[in-house]
């Protein structure tokens, strides 16, 4: 594993051939063998739980408490997932006879699920650990390679992760960690990786963006949030301010999903500026509406999607409300911690980027569809040239299987007759 700083152009290429050697042999391992050093991995995090908190804390000067429970716990938590579902979530997928077109009988189809080969994961600074680290073993668990390239200042965390996936067996050439500046950065992308984790901000990530579409590589961008809480005119205040104090004090407020904006129902919202004012809690500058239509016309014009809240006590409607927000994620009644369930896949939409990670979804993300088709039997008609009764053929065809039911009588009689010219021309061939 390559751990000095500063890295050149040079040092980063070596890495990434290294990389791919590794990655071929990688691949070709069954996946229940790709998944035992997940299994180590979680037990030696667990055991050094407070040496890894201790490390994501000093970065921001945070809490090891904190970090112990919204970076370690989470972590640990996700490889779980990992090695309980992911056999199933990469699955083969076989399709059979049921379903298939009359005119694909004959061929069956495997839809596999194949790694990129190398992927440059580009962590975020808020959460150092969580975030890269949870991207990182998915990656590797489909079958990838990783180049890791920490925020500035968080090398120190992403080293201690890589040193535990070691000793937990994994091979120091599928992980390698890269210097934490911006150069780096830019340099790993230069040198043409299969695909790119971006987590940061939304300027950075049109940066990022512009450099890899001159080689059309594929990009998932966890860009930055501008989270709406819509309180709404039946919500607990006491719910809603508890949830305010959480938002402002979690990791000191460096949190994509924190709430960025307070959109609230105007019956409400003096009430609740006076406990906010009592309090002293720093808070998003109150957006009054008349109703919920105008709260969720607010949300909806918003140029950023990543996460909203939703505070009402009438849970059925909230569920409805949820379902015409466009967002990544939805809380009701709760902020921020939802997110971190390992099923759930997290990603934004409009300028909070797009694709996800962490759960079966972002699973799959890490991997590309691909189709194996077999047909059996002798008969290959599409192989034939076209005859001069094949137009009225495939029409007749086309219509009595897919034509309104009044019309599909006539189109079954043309396709018999079209069917009987066309094997007489053949018995008519010399």
């Amino acid at each position: 594993m390559h751990d000095r700083n500063k890295q050149g152009n040079e040092t980063i290429s070596a890495n990434l051939v290294a990389a791919r050697q590794a990655q071929t042999q990688w691949a070709q391992r069954r996946l229940g063998e790709r998944l035992q050093f997940v299994r180590e991995l979680r037990y030696s995090i667990a055991a050094h739980a407070h040496d890894l908190a201790v490390e994501a804390a000093s970065v921001a000067q945070r809490p090891v408490a904190e970090k112990l429970v919204s970076e370690v716990l989470p972590l640990v938590d996700a490889c779980r997932w990992l090695t309980q579902r992911a056999v199933r979530a990469l699955a083969p997928r076989r399709c059979d006879r049921m379903g298939s077109p009359l005119w694909m009988r004959g061929v069956s189809f495997e839809v596999q699920r194949q790694p990129f080969g190398v992927v440059l994961v580009i962590g975020p600074g808020n959460y150092p650990l969580f975030l890269p680290a949870v991207q990182t073993l998915q990656a590797l668990v489909a079958g990838n390679a990783v180049l890791l390239k920490p925020a500035p200042g968080t090398r120190g965390v992403a080293l201690a992760f890589a040193k535990l996936a070691r000793s937990a067996g994994l091979d120091p050439a599928l992980l390698t960690i890269l210097a934490d500046s911006v150069e780096a950065a830019q340099s790993a992308i230069a040198e043409g990786p299969d695909k790119v984790i971006f987590t940061g901000s939304s300027e950075n990530g049109r940066d990022v963006l512009a450099t890899l579409a001159t080689t059309n590589t594929p990009a998932i961008m966890e860009l930055s949030g501008e989270d709406a809480m819509l309180v709404l005119a039946d919500a607990n205040l006491d719910l809603v301010m508890g949830a305010l104090r959480f938002g402002a004090r979690l990791n000191g407020g460096d949190t994509c999903m924190a709430p960025r904006r307070l959109i609230v129902v105007d019956s409400i919202a003096d009430d609740l500026r006076a406990r906010l004012l009592e309090a002293g809690v720093p808070a998003p500058k109150v957006e009054r509406v008349p109703d919920v239509a105008a709260a969720l016309e607010l949300v909806s014009a918003a140029d950023f999607a990543l996460g909203v809240s939703i505070f009402s006590r009438d849970v059925r409607q909230a569920r409805a409300w949820a379902a015409r927000i466009t967002s990544g994620f939805v809380t009701i009644n709760d902020l921020i911690v939802p997110t971190a369930d390992p099923r759930m896949p997290f990603g934004g939409v409009k300028a909070s980027g797009f694709g996800v990670t962490r759960g079966h979804e972002g699973l799959l993300e890490m991997t590309f569809p691909h189709v194996v088709a077999l047909r059996r039997g002798k008969a290959r008609p599409h192989f034939d040239d076209p005859g001069p009764g094949d137009a009225r053929l495939f029409s007749s065809y086309i219509l009595a299987l897919h034509g309104r039911s009044g019309d599909r009588f006539g189109a079954i009689r043309d396709l018999i007759n079209a069917i009987i010219q066309k094997i007489k021309s053949r018995k008519t061939k010399p």
